[in-house]
């Protein structure tokens, strides 16, 4: 692990003094293109910087972290139309986890307005959070987003769980709870594969259908939909101590390393009809091997082992096959993500939550190894 640490820490130094206070998304041949407002991923860069910061001690990262934030400021400030359901992602790993580590008190106000915003989301007749917005009003796809969740939102929820830790007001966990549980019946099919959307009537709060955007077809079990589902409610259990969500998560986990291909690293959709000349998609697995750990430590002895080790094959499979460790002129930590395959957007490319979950799995199995124990934090 000690290896695959210092690979992550010297990239991301190098990155780091490259991009100064932009957010990367995705690579371009091997080169980082950047956005603006970030998108729905530009705080994983600052979530690697954090999870650098928090291994190392080194303000090095720190600075790095937050020299990017009065974008995502000026964004919940002055647009946040073009906000959603990934407030959670763009919030919690700018500032939440600044604030864990420095206590920074602007850092926690902006966590908690946009936590607040988060909230605003929910419709309380169907018990879930509104994922997309209306992007083209009038248009069949986007008007349905009204009543939309996306599998995605699993990993939304820490924010809220977190603003009720900090608050007292029990009003987020409720949300946040409700969310899941709403999910656990609905894109969580009776199988335990996933849909990657599934949509209500807005008004009535009554399910209605599961449907696709970025996997295969409306039946099929894209695998990074799988991986935020099987680690979501590995987290929902964390925050609300409800067994079944822990119980639902490792029946997701099974689902997903079933169909792990023969080196170890998911096909972008596990139900493809044809396999010949589809991408892998190593940020799945990565999601995935960050999801095993939390399982992990929740449990003890041999199932604790168990996923534990699983995280580590799938890390190792990363490492070994998928990362740039001898590529120095590709920016990514790894290779060969896909984005959107219907659409043909970010194929065959780094991403930067692919690389934010490798590295924070990484790091939490680092300080397993490190210490001499089985404790996974």
């Amino acid at each position: 692990m000690k290896e695959l640490l210092s690979f992550i820490l010297e990239k991301t130094r190098k990155n780091a003094l490259a991009f100064g206070d932009r957010l990367p998304s995705a690579t371009v041949n091997g080169k980082y293109r950047f956005t603006d407002d970030g998108s729905w991923v530009g705080s994983f860069w600052n979530g690697l910087l954090w999870t650098c910061y928090e291994t190392t001690g080194d303000k090095f990262y720190s600075s790095a972290a937050q020299s990017s934030q009065y974008r995502l400021i000026r964004r919940l400030h002055d647009n946040p139309n073009t906000l959603d359901h990934d407030i959670g992602f763009l919030y919690s790993l700018a500032f939440v986890m600044d604030y864990n580590s420095t206590g920074n008190p602007l850092a926690r106000r902006i966590a908690l307005e946009a936590a607040d915003l988060l909230c605003s989301r929910y419709n309380e007749r169907g018990r879930y959070i509104q994922a997309w917005n209306v992007w083209e009003p009038g248009e069949a796809f986007s008007e349905m987003n009204k009543g939309r969740v996306i599998v995605d939102c699993m990993y939304n929820l820490p924010l809220l769980f977190w603003a009720t830790e900090e608050t007292g007001d029990s009003r987020y966990r409720d949300i946040a709870a409700n969310h899941a549980s709403t999910c656990s019946s609905t894109i969580v099919r009776s199988d335990h594969t996933i849909y990657h959307t599934y949509l209500f009537d807005h008004v009535t709060g009554m399910p209605l259908r599961g449907q696709t955007h970025q996997g295969y077809h409306d039946e099929s079990c894209w695998s990074r939909g799988q991986a935020w589902a099987l680690g979501g409610y590995a987290y929902a259990y964390r925050y609300t101590g409800d067994r079944s969500f822990l119980e639902l998560s490792k029946k997701l986990a099974k689902v997903f390393l079933a169909n792990l291909e023969e080196d170890g690293i998911p096909m972008w959709d596990f139900s493809l009809a044809d396999k010949k000349g589809e991408p892998r998609d190593s940020s799945a697995a990565a999601i995935a091997a960050s999801g095993l750990l939390e399982i992990a430590s929740h449990e003890e002895g041999t199932v604790r082992e168990y996923y534990r080790s699983a995280a580590e094959r799938l890390l190792m499979c990363l490492y070994d096959r998928y990362s740039t460790v001898r590529l120095p002129n590709e920016e990514g930590l790894l290779l060969h993500a896909c984005g959107n395959r219907p659409t043909g957007e970010d194929e065959d490319c780094s991403l930067i939550y692919g690389d934010y979950y490798f590295a924070e799995a990484v790091t939490r199995l680092y300080s397993v190894t490190e210490s001499g124990e089985r404790e996974i934090v």
